[in-house]
């Protein structure tokens, strides 16, 4: 065999060593960008998965905001001195002009505390169920007690106790109320299902919360 023969096998078989390098290198690369494109996919599935199981990751409820109560206009926010005079267009009243004092504590109280202080509480995202027994109503006392201990916390609750405020008033027309800022869920009997529905939904909500934290 001559030299040049020999020399010309070896440029044919460095040129196929070449391809076949390349060759092997594009499979490779393509082989990366599957395994890419399958770990983003995967994390796209989980953070889906994440959102959907955390209610969004906290930022949502497991029930539509618009789906139990209804809507109230705004009527203000001012603090005046306490036992200022106190006039409300709503009735019961869900937002307006109050006292600069809020309640410290929540659950089942009467007599109840003056509208002023517990209009506070519902600017800092606190829930009020107001229930109005002219006459009377003992068993539903005891239901709305008994509710208390078994409304959820919310990321605000202090010494493990929901803030709810349950309280007698009668200037409405209703038999049971529940008040949140600028929101009113009106029952003429005890409803445990619409009433924690309503406080999941509108707790931790008030124009002084910032992303569900609130003063407490």
């Amino acid at each position: 065999m001559s030299q040049e023969a020999t020399k010309r096998e070896r440029r044919v078989a460095a040129r196929d060593d070449r391809k076949r390098r390349a060759s092997v290198a594009q499979r490779a690369a393509r082989i990366r960008q599957i395994v890419v494109l399958a770990i983003v996919a995967l994390a796209l599935v989980g953070l889906v998965i994440a959102a959907v199981t955390t209610s969004f990751f906290g930022l949502a409820t497991s029930t539509p905001l618009a789906s139990v109560g209804r809507t109230v206009a705004i009527e203000g926010a001012d603090h005046v001195a306490q036992d200022t005079p106190l006039t409300f267009r709503s009735r019961p009243p869900t937002s307006g002009t109050h006292y600069s004092t809020w309640l410290q504590t929540f659950g089942f109280m009467n007599p109840a505390p003056p509208t002023g202080n517990w209009v506070h509480n519902l600017e800092h995202g606190a829930i009020v169920i107001l229930y109005n027994c002219p006459q009377g109503c003992a068993d539903l006392e005891q239901q709305l007690q008994e509710l208390y201990p078994n409304l959820p916390l919310g990321r605000n609750a202090r010494r493990g106790m929901p803030r709810a405020i349950i309280i007698p008033y009668a200037d409405m027309d209703r038999k049971i109320a529940v008040v949140a800022w600028g929101w009113l869920l009106e029952l003429d009997e005890f409803d445990q299902d619409q009433i924690i529905k309503f406080y999941e939904s509108r707790l931790d909500r008030g124009p002084e919360c910032r992303d569900l934290v609130c003063p407490s």
